[in-house]
């Protein structure tokens, strides 16, 4: 087992590394002169962050429902929320574009429904590429989330409301606070998956759309560029080594206020 693990990660990380070392000076000469380099990590932090923020509220609201549903109906929920798991990715991806082209199941529906005069368009922009996250993302936030829910009583809940506590009260001074750990463990969870994404803006997004992964595979088979795609590759590993060091660090018990 250990050989394996070895085989299959820390020798591709050592050939990173070893890459990055081997470029030297000229692999952080070439990065300083692309002038795009920095939209393109603002673009990847920008995404990721919207793409976290978005799963992290659908992914509560789905654990919410389950929570307070029965055995039954909490079945079907978590049966819809792991069928993505059951689609590769690929396939995903070219779903949302049947969804999103300017012909496609979405706009067509807003125009039988009078929403709409002519297509909206959806597909190779960045709201299309969130979307494609998103709904990736998504079964990974809900079950941090469900897994801090699941212990709570729900007679906290009706003796605030016995009280006179509003629903946004309740959720604010009761539930919130109990959920906390769960909340901040989707919401990195969710930024660690967004910032490796690869596939998904290449084929939903457009060219102002494009991320680190992307810009990775652009020096490694365009340029042919080892070194310096070596350098900017263990540059996001040892970022996204830090996220994952944090969320392991996040309290796995209830947080109380």
């Amino acid at each position: 087992m250990l050989v394996f693990l070895v085989a299959l990660l820390f020798w591709p990380l050592l050939e990173i590394v070893r890459g990055a070392i081997a470029g030297g000076s000229a692999s952080v000469d070439t990065l300083e002169a692309n002038v795009t380099l920095g939209l393109v990590i603002r673009t990847t932090i920008v995404v990721s962050l919207v793409t976290a923020v978005v799963t992290t509220v659908l992914a509560y609201l789905i654990a919410l429902f389950a929570w307070l549903s029965g055995t039954a109906t909490r079945i079907v929920i978590f049966g819809f929320v792991l069928l993505p798991f059951w689609t590769g990715v690929l396939v995903k991806n070219f779903a949302l574009i049947e969804l999103l082209r300017n012909d496609g199941v979405f706009n067509q529906l807003l125009l039988q429904l009078g929403l709409i005069d002519q297509p909206l368009r959806l597909l190779h922009t960045r709201i299309a590429v969130i979307i494609g996250m998103v709904h990736y993302t998504l079964p990974y936030a809900v079950f941090p989330i469900f897994a801090v829910m699941l212990p709570l009583d729900k007679r906290l809940d009706r003796a605030a409301a016995s009280l006179g506590a509003s629903v946004f009260a309740r959720a604010r001074h009761v539930l919130l606070p109990l959920t906390l750990s769960g909340i901040l463990a989707s919401a990195l969870l969710a930024f660690i998956i967004s910032v490796g994404f690869f596939i998904t803006p290449v084929l939903l997004g457009g060219p102002a759309d494009q991320m680190i992964s992307n810009t990775i595979e652009y020096y490694q088979k365009e340029l042919v560029d080892f070194e310096t795609a070596s350098l900017l590759a263990l540059g996001v590993s040892l970022v996204v080594t830090v996220l994952v060091i944090l969320y392991q660090r996040i309290p796995t018990e209830n947080q109380h206020g």
